[in-house]
C-alpha cells in the first residue's frame, strides 16, 4: 500500500496563494482512493504521474472549499468521463446533501454517475472494493465533518481530517500503523476547530503509531513543519515527518518514505 501526498496545504490563505499545493493526498492499494481533492487535485495527479483512470473511491470528509472543489473532477475521472456508472463517494452529508448555509457541494447528475455513495460520520462503517473504512468524529465547524480508519491490505491508516483536540478523540486511531494529522500552526498557536503541534503532541503520544504524518499546513506552518515535526517526534518518541508535495510512504512490512517525480519516478528520501 502507498499514500501519495498531491497537496499538504490547508486554510484559505494557502489555497488562494497557493504556497502549498491543495490537491489532497491518495491512497493505492487494493483500492484507489483520493481522499480531500482540494483545489489542484487533478493538476497534481498529471504533475506526479498519477493516472486520473486509476482512482475507485473519494472520500471528502466534510464541506469547505480546500477539501472538496475538484471532487466532481474525481468523479469524471472515476467514471471514465461520466459515461459509465462507476465507483465509490463517501462524504459527509453537508458535501452530499448540504448542511445549514453549507453545500451542497456535488451535483445530482456527479452523484447519479457513482456506483456506491456513501455518506460518512463518525460511527459509520463502510466496506468497498475489498477495504474497510470506519467514519471517526471530528470536532470542527462543519459539524458534519469526520476522519477515518481505513484497513486495507493488512494495515491501518487513521486520519484526523479537520478536527479541534477534544479528550478521547486518540481512542479512535488507536492502532493504526500510519497516523495523518491536519496540523494547521506551529507551536500553541491554536485556532477554534483545528489542531496545533501541541494538539498533535497529545493525540501522537496516546496513539503511538508507527509512524505519524503531519499535514494541511497554514501560512504559519508552510516555513516551519519540519522543525514541527522534529519537535513532536522528541517529544513523543514516535517517527514523525512532515508531509511535503509530492510524498510517497510505501506500507509494506517496513514503511519507508519517498519523494514522487514527475512521471510517476520515486526516489528514497
Amino acid at each position: 500500500m502507498k499514500v501519495i501526498f498531491l497537496g499538504t496545504g490547508g486554510g484559505r490563505w494557502v489555497t488562494l496563494t497557493q504556497r502549498l499545493r491543495t490537491g489532497g493526498f491518495r491512497i493505492h492499494g487494493t483500492a484507489n482512493i483520493h481522499v480531500d481533492p482540494g483545489p489542484g487535485a487533478l493538476l497534481g495527479l498529471r504533475d506526479f504521474g498519477v493516472p486520473f483512470s486509476k482512482t475507485d473511491a473519494l472520500v471528502v470528509t466534510h464541506c469547505h472549499p480546500d477539501h472538496y472543489t475538484d471532487s466532481e473532477v474525481l468523479i469524471e475521472a472515476m467514471t471514465n468521463g461520466a459515461t459509465l456508472t462507476r465507483g465509490t463517494l463517501l462524504a459527509s452529508e453537508s458535501v452530499v446533501r448540504g448542511w445549514e448555509d453549507l453545500g451542497p457541494a456535488i451535483s445530482r447528475h456527479h452523484l447519479s454517475r457513482v456506483e456506491n455513495l456513501v455518506v460518512m460520520a463518525g460511527g459509520r462503517q463502510a466496506q468497498f472494493h475489498g477495504t474497510r473504512m470506519e467514519g471517526l468524529p471530528a470536532h470542527h465547524r462543519d459539524p458534519t465533518t469526520f476522519g477515518f480508519r481505513l484497513q486495507m491490505d493488512g494495515s491501518t491508516i487513521s486520519y484526523t481530517s479537520d478536527t479541534s483536540y477534544k479528550k478521547g478523540l486518540a481512542e479512535g486511531y488507536k492502532d493504526s500503523r500510519v497516523l495523518i494529522l491536519n496540523v494547521i500552526r506551529p507551536g500553541r498557536d491554536r485556532i477554534p476547530f483545528h489542531l496545533c503541534t501541541e494538539d498533535a503532541v497529545k493525540i501522537i503520544s496516546e496513539v503511538e503509531p508507527e509512524l505519524a504524518v503531519i499535514n494541511h499546513f497554514g501560512m504559519k506552518m508552510v516555513d516551519v513543519a519540519g522543525k514541527e515535526a522534529a519537535r513532536v517526534r522528541r517529544e513523543t518518541g514516535v517517527k514523525t515527518v512532515a508531509a511535503t508535495d509530492g510524498m510517497e510512504i510505501d506500507i509494506r512490512k517496513d514503511i519507508n518514505i519517498g519523494k514522487r517525480l514527475t512521471h510517476g519516478q520515486t526516489r528514497l528520501v
